[in-house]
């Protein structure tokens, strides 16, 4: 519309709808880092699932933002008293003229004096005649604009300053500004963000604009372009911690809903904040909810590249999830088919391409598309970087898998030094330079300095070199320094030039399908503690149920299955922790023999009196006489019992030069060196005095609360050594060399990997787990192999999430549920992660398919400790049992403190289904604090029973009741060539064409020591079966027709099994 006519319909009318108090001029809004937190209803959130006393998230006032202010206040009266000289913004410098400005006439001067003095109405007909006579003086649109704005006409103000700047040369900071401002005003948001980016082009040495786009960009979901503005504020020296978090990891921002909401309501025209509210969906893997949210965003925004890229990820994830759904697989390739090409500029899409490509069998153009996606994310994308490095790895590219692994684990790296730097309440000096310490590592020289100087400032944890570090980090830069050094950037290293692209109409490869199952049967549990004479508590000291827990007392609760008696029935240890950390004044560990499936305490009779503060418990027979052994992990001093093979345990602790006060959590006695002695591996916690002196406390019910770990600094595990005459070795510093301490709770030992000899799995809370792959190498005087630990979880994928979270890991099972051959892993978390599935896709390599199977959602609102996967009812198939329990009461409603157990079964199309617990027995009707969970078959009749500690209840045993679908055969092994507890020991079992992997592995998880028995089922048509086991000496033994109905004893070398005991039914 001509911009004389325009004056004539416009807003520029003598009678005003209301005036604008005069006060108003009293207030300047400034567009500060805080102004965005009075627009939404919380502060913008890192999901970086922190703090144990509220996990939620981690809640930062990011970014201020006055464009968002604008939304709630309006922006009537935005130019201020100012802008009666319109883009005479403070921080802008001075400009020539434009052409079209014309000179001030009396009219115009009239104008901006009645502006000044309030009186609009003059205002307006002075500044309507001077525009009938200038129509292009761009000076006078933006005052009308002013006009418009304080008289609460927004869409007005919004044409007359956009006339203003589509006929300005060079438009002002002011003017765009003010632009901005009103689009937010009438919910514009990302029209503004337009605005915003032309405002710092227009004027690159401002540092308002860039403030302003950062928080605006991050509550709409939009975090990568926070990052241009935010590097350059920090290399111009305007850092703080806010911006320095975002750019550790931008990812780990989240949209602010509420936000978004408030957009949709004031526009809901513009569809666009529906993508940052399907972000959370995906945040949660609520695929399907993504895939039904911005289809209409689409449509509506068909050039809005994030939505086409999330949408995108979505349907590949549901496609994977259900092979079988031919739908889904079509609703990708029409996806495919429609996509922008532009669409390619953006990693998401890459992420997307790569893991269908890896879900076809095509891991070449896996790697293409990861490489793609790695180098848009600056090679500093976690989850992106663990897809490349496996991808690589499966195309036989060791070297440069092994490359990519190592910025991945730096990544993991700074994640976690994040994560602790918060924790420590952003006041931690050292937590601050280890995170500046770990951007040197990545090549990320401006972050390290400003995180040193971050450091400097704070006044907890001080590092006395903290100044020489700063100048040491400052020397490396100049003004002209990379964001980040070209030697960090390993996917650009990558030739790709002749791998494919994706192939997104390409064969699915087959579903994965559950292994023969023998039948259907429920599977059903009677709690039978009491009335078998297993009467036990873990015990607390008195007042903690009252007044809630420490960290020290939240965890515990060990148990181990061991038959010290020989007599063929499994007896039972189990801990207490009613005393102080550190000190030997808590109630004995108890040990319970068992006699024809009833339970008698025979603690005091054995000599088993351990009065430590005690962890876990595990068994083994550490001097290879035949008698399993117990060692106690404790809180302080640990302790080694050597059964005497007389009924009486006796403490060698001192005697086999085992020293040391850590807290050690579990431990696992087996033969990590092949040398036919049983050596021990301490998985140890938190260090220091700390965690028993710093109390926590819950928010919402003023209890003692337990601390989140990583305010505390990790202890470090230790590995011993037996040498074969008596003693033990700390041998921690020859054989592991850690890139990272853990805080460790669970572990497992078997032949886990691809590579012979035996590897350890450590659980870790809140940091990376370790994966310990046994290895030879010559020692230094050559005379001799010496061993090596190297930790491959990375590499392996065993570390994380798939999301690249190191999460609260605790339980852990071992099994071969998909029947597949080979070992998969199942850990439990904390409340409001997730437990996470990790299935062995390749030798040696595991990826978290825990959406995919449907183990997600279930354990969202549980915390997890002990968990096993056991063929309880004999069908072929093996069942996942959890148990949990808080570690706090922290009073919400959402977030159970007492906790039912769950019982999942694997379906025919490969996913998990959560069994009802009404069905399973009363014990799964109730709450708890679960703990430790052990397998036993405690009264001989063939099917695997359960033992559960609890927190301040008596433990439950559980005797398997369910109707079993067909006979089972157990297994016990004796090694002669090695170590006789045999672990590691891999059996394959035929019959009547079924085929099954079964291995026996020690540690089994959290705190705890099953029976070390292999039990299976046999078909119904199947009177006996074929049995070849491998040895971890390396022999490969066959054994012929075992009758189904009772277990044997497997010894190396020996060609005919020794029947034991026939089940009893």
């Amino acid at each position: 519309m001509p911009i004389a006519n325009r004056v004539l319909q416009s807003g520029l009318i003598p009678a005003l709808q209301h005036r604008v108090s005069a006060s108003w001029q009293l207030v300047k809004v400034e567009a500060s880092f805080l102004c965005l937190s009075l627009v939404s209803a919380r502060p913008i959130q890192l999901g970086i699932s922190e703090s144990k006393v509220s996990r939620t998230y981690l809640v930062l006032n990011l970014f201020g933002n006055c464009l968002a202010c604008c939304l709630l206040l309006g922006c009537s009266g935005s130019g201020g008293e100012a802008d009666s000289t319109p883009s005479a913004a403070r921080s802008e410098p001075a400009k020539p003229p434009a052409n079209n400005v014309a000179a001030p006439g009396i009219h115009y001067r009239e104008a901006v004096k009645s502006v000044r003095i309030g009186d609009f109405p003059n205002a307006q007909r002075s500044l309507r005649e001077h525009l009938l006579a200038n129509p292009s003086d761009t000076k006078a649109m933006e005052l009308a604009g002013d006009i418009a704005s304080r008289q609460g006409d927004t869409p007005q103000a919004i044409q007359w300053y956009r006339d203003a700047v589509e006929q300005t040369p060079q438009p002002g900071y002011a003017l765009l500004d003010k632009l901005a401002k009103n689009l937010m005003a009438t919910a514009n948001a990302y029209e503004s963000v337009e605005i915003l980016k032309q405002n710092i082009s227009a004027h690159p040495d401002l540092e308002r604009p860039r403030y302003d786009l950062a928080g605006l960009v991050t509550v709409l979901g939009l975090n990568h372009d926070a990052v241009k503005p935010l590097q350059w504020l920090i290399q111009h020296n305007l850092r703080d911690e806010e911006s320095l978090i975002v750019l550790a990891n931008p990812d780990r921002v989240q949209p602010d809903p509420e936000f978004c909401r408030k957009l949709l309501d004031r526009a809901p025209e513009d569809l666009r904040p529906h993508y940052a509210l399907a972000k959370l969906d995906a945040e949660k893997q609520d695929w399907s909810a993504v895939s039904k949210r911005l289809p209409a965003v689409l449509k509506r925004h068909p050039d809005f590249l994030p939505a086409w890229a999330l949408q995108g990820r979505a349907l590949v994830s549901l496609a994977i999830a259900d092979p079988s759904d031919s739908s889904r697989r079509k609703d990708l390739v029409e996806w495919a088919t429609n996509k922008p090409a532009a669409l390619e500029t953006l990693p998401e899409y890459w992420t997307a391409a790569g893991m269908w490509s890896n879900h076809t069998g095509d891991h070449t153009a896996a790697v293409r598309a990861f490489t793609e996606a790695s180098r848009l994310h600056q090679s500093n994308h976690g989850p992106t970087l663990s897809q490349l490095q496996a991808s690589l790895r499966q195309i036989g590219r060791e070297d440069e898998s092994n490359r990519v692994a190592k910025r991945f684990d730096q990544i993991a790296g700074l994640n976690d030094a994040v994560k602790t730097f918060l924790e420590r309440n952003s006041k931690s000096q050292i937590a601050a330079l280890r995170v500046a310490y770990q951007m040197v590592d990545l090549g990320r020289i401006w972050e390290a300095e400003a995180w040193t100087s971050l450091a400097k400032s704070l006044p907890e944890d001080p590092v006395g070199t903290i100044d020489q570090a700063h100048l040491a980090i400052r020397a490396r830069l100049r003004p002209d320094s990379p964001w980040q050094t070209e030697a960090s950037l390993v996917a650009s290293s990558i030739d790709i030039s002749d791998m494919p692209l994706v192939t997104w109409d390409a064969d699915v490869r087959n579903a994965r399908t559950i292994a023969n199952r023998m039948g259907e049967s429920p599977v059903r549990f009677a709690e039978q503690a009491k009335q078998r004479g297993l009467l036990h508590t873990v015990s607390l000291a008195p007042e903690a149920e009252k007044e809630g827990h420490w960290i020290y007392q939240s965890t515990g609760g060990g148990a181990a299955v061991l038959d010290f008696d020989l007599n063929g029935w499994p007896d039972v240890a189990i801990a207490n922790l009613d005393g102080a950390p550190m000190q030997s004044n808590s109630s004995p560990n108890r040990v319970f023999r068992n006699i024809d499936g009833q339970f008698f305490d025979a603690t005091s009779a054995s000599g088993y009196a351990d009065t430590g503060f005690a962890q876990g418990i595990t068994s083994g027979d550490y001097n290879n006489d035949g008698f399993p052994d117990l060692f106690d992990a404790n809180i302080g001093r640990n302790r080694l019992y050597r059964n005497n093979g007389d009924g009486t345990f006796s403490d060698v602790t001192e005697e086999m030069n085992l020293v040391g006060n850590e807290w050690t959590t579990s431990a696992v006695i087996a033969d990590m060196d092949g040398d036919g002695n049983a050596d021990l591996f301490e998985v140890n916690y938190c260090g220091g005095k700390a965690p028993y002196e710093t109390p926590c406390r819950s928010d919402a019910t003023g209890k003692l609360a337990s601390c989140p770990p990583l305010k505390f600094e990790a202890s470090a595990d230790r590995i011993w050594k037996n040498n074969g005459t008596g003693q033990f070795k700390n041998v921690s510093r020859d054989w592991m060399q850690p890139t990272s301490i853990g805080r460790g709770l669970g572990i497992i030992a078997g032949q886990l990997d691809e590579t012979p000899g035996l590897d350890l799995f450590i659980a870790n809370d809140m940091s990376v787990n370790h994966l310990w792959s046994t290895s030879s190498v010559a020692s230094d005087d050559s005379t001799a192999a010496a061993t090596r630990l190297t930790d491959l979880g990375t590499v392996r994928g065993l570390a994380m999430s798939g999301q690249s979270n190191s999460q609260a890991s605790m339980g852990m099972a071992a099994g071969d549920p998909d029947g597949d051959g080979d070992l998969d892993f199942f850990l439990t978390h904390f409340a409001e992660e997730h437990n996470t599935y990790y299935e062995q896709v390749a030798p040696g390599l595991w990826e978290d398919r825990t959406h995919a199977v449907g183990l997600y959602e279930p354990s969202l609102d549980q915390l997890g400790f002990g968990t096993t996967w056991t063929d309880f009812n004999s069908d072929g198939a093996m069942e996942l049992l959890v148990t949990n329990g808080h570690v706090s009461d922290t009073g919400r409603t959402d977030i159970g403190y007492e906790m039912p157990p769950q019982l999942f079964t694997r379906l025919e199309s490969g996913r998990w289904q959560e069994q009802p617990n009404g069905s399973l027995g009363d014990y799964f009707e109730r709450e708890h604090l679960g703990r430790a969970l052990v397998t036993l078959d405690a009264n001989l009749d063939g099917r695997t029973d359960v033992l559960i500690t609890h927190l301040y209840e008596p433990v439950a045993l559980l005797i398997n009741e369910s109707e079993v679908a067909s006979e089972s055969i157990g297994l016990r092994f004796q090694a002669t060539s090695g170590h006789r507890d045999a672990i590691g020991t891999t059996v394959e079992v035929q019959s009547a064409g079924d085929k099954r992997t079964l291995q026996l592995t020690a540690g089994d998880g959290y705190m705890g020591s099953n029976e070390r028995r292999l039990s299976f089922a046999l078909p119904a048509e199947a009177n006996n079966a074929e049995i070849v086991v491998q040895w971890p000496s390396g022999l490969s033994q066959s054994f012929s027709e075992l009758e189904a109905g009772r277990d044997y004893l497997l010894t190396e070398g020996i060609a005919q099994p020794i029947p034991m005991n026939k089940h009893v039914q």
